[in-house]
């Protein structure tokens, strides 16, 4: 798996975010799932998050390989960040 294919499929579905690197990525994807840019008590849990995060993806237009390859890489971030 590439890192610079996992940007481009990320940036593909995420147009709102200008990602330049995959720390840069890795770092919005973790603050996602950690849903930092909501009020603490709307806040979602990650396990939540990881779920429409990869609901998400499965609706995109993306190819069922490109899905594959954006879902197992957010599930590794989410299983290195979460699952200690």
């Amino acid at each position: 798996m590439t890192e610079h294919l996992i940007l481009n499929l990320y940036t593909s579905l995420w147009k709102n975010r200008p990602v330049k690197s995959i720390k840069q990525m890795n770092a919005l994807i973790i603050s996602d799932l950690s849903d930092e840019n909501t009020h603490p008590r709307l806040r979602r849990s990650p396990e939540e998050k990881y779920r429409i995060t990869r609901q998400l993806i499965s609706d995109s237009d993306l190819t069922s390989e490109q899905q594959r390859l954006l879902n197992n890489y957010i599930s590794m971030l989410y299983e290195q960040t979460f699952n200690k």
